[in-house]
């Protein structure tokens, strides 16, 4: 009986949509069609940095062609003033049109990185004039509200620790400040992060910033430093930092190929049609898989045939941070498990 509704269920196809990273918001003058053109075109760039990983998707054929007309590709727009800023501020709000632009990036085989993007818990130690603190979760301060910005605006999703007691005494201000990353990854655990990003952020007397940064995504570490004359150019350029790294591990390289490679998997520990339907419902969703067909059902595994953007390596990687499938310790590659 769930081998018959197994295959049954194979025939329902579905694509789960990431419009979020095709939103952006961009403040203006006035609401004039010469005013919103160009808003359009920044917007635009903004949100073709964000899917293909990196600010040098801006000088391809590809990105050049799809920002002569900016108007084209968008889906909705509209206006609104930013609340209690005086002067009023006026932003645009605008959403573009995900296939097209997956479309016009992946015909020129150009990279592409889609929602599966790691949760990265950021611990910020900053020294500002003689005061010391550690960003929180509940801070309204200049530092987490730049960060998160800056996050924004590269489509990577990150959180602040609560900074409690807990936190206050396994990762302290002289843990991040001193390098003492074990401490401080330890105390990491808590908020289960598929990365963390570890700053220190100091403010000389003059007013500049610089900066020390150190993330670790999929056991590999990575360091780097900075210095900006303003926070919002260092936060920018650390996020921007971080987010050019994770897209190296995350985005789909296509190479031209998108769809063509073919592959089997298997999946094993599958114990109910829940199971199968929430398997099925990741595989579908995944930027790197193009299509798909359960091809065996042998019982607690199932095989499948994908047609891959990418490779299974760039499969692989994106499975590492998900919550539905892993890995199977020992397995060939393509071999995975059901997360219980």
């Amino acid at each position: 009986m769930l081998l018959c509704l197994l295959w049954f269920a194979a025939l329902t196809p579905g694509k789960a949509a990431s419009a979020d990273l095709f939103e952006t918001e961009v403040v203006v003058p006035n609401q004039s069609p010469t005013e919103r053109n160009s808003a359009f075109g920044a917007a635009l760039a903004e949100v073709l940095v964000r899917v293909a990983g990196g600010n040098n998707v801006l000088a391809s054929e590809a990105a050049r062609g799809l920002l002569e007309d900016p108007g084209k590709l968008v889906q909705q727009y509209r206006y609104y003033t930013r609340p209690d800023s005086q002067p009023p501020v006026l932003v645009m709000w605008v959403r573009f049109d995900e296939a097209s632009i997956r479309t016009g990036l992946q015909q020129q085989g150009l990279s592409y990185w889609g929602k599966e993007r790691p949760d990265t818990l950021v611990w910020l130690a900053v020294e500002d004039r003689g005061r010391r603190y550690v960003v929180a979760a509940g801070d309204d301060s200049d530092v987490r509200q730049q960060i998160g910005l800056a996050a924004r605006q590269r489509g990577v999703p990150i959180v602040f620790p609560l900074m409690d007691l807990e936190d206050q005494s396994r990762a302290r201000f002289t843990d991040i400040w001193g390098g003492f990353f074990d401490n401080v990854l330890q105390a990491s655990e808590r908020y289960s992060p598929q990365a963390v990003l570890i700053g220190r952020l100091n403010r000389s007397a003059s007013g500049g910033w610089s900066s020390r940064w150190h993330l670790q995504v999929g056991g590999k570490p990575a360091a780097w430093s900075d210095s900006r004359s303003d926070l919002a150019q260092l936060s920018q350029q650390g996020i921007n930092d971080a987010a050019d790294i994770l897209a190296s591990q995350f985005a789909v390289a296509t190479g031209g190929n998108a769809g063509n490679n073919h592959t089997t998997i298997e999946i094993s520990g599958v114990r109910s049609l829940a199971d199968y339907a929430r398997i099925n419902a990741y595989l579908e969703a995944l930027t790197s898989v193009a299509d798909m067909q359960l091809t065996q059902v042998d019982g607690s595994s199932l095989k499948y045939s994908l047609q891959l953007n990418g490779s299974l390596q760039d499969l692989t990687r994106t499975v590492t941070i998900g919550s539905v499938l892993e890995p199977a310790v020992g397995g060939m590659p393509g071999s995975f498990r059901i997360r219980q």
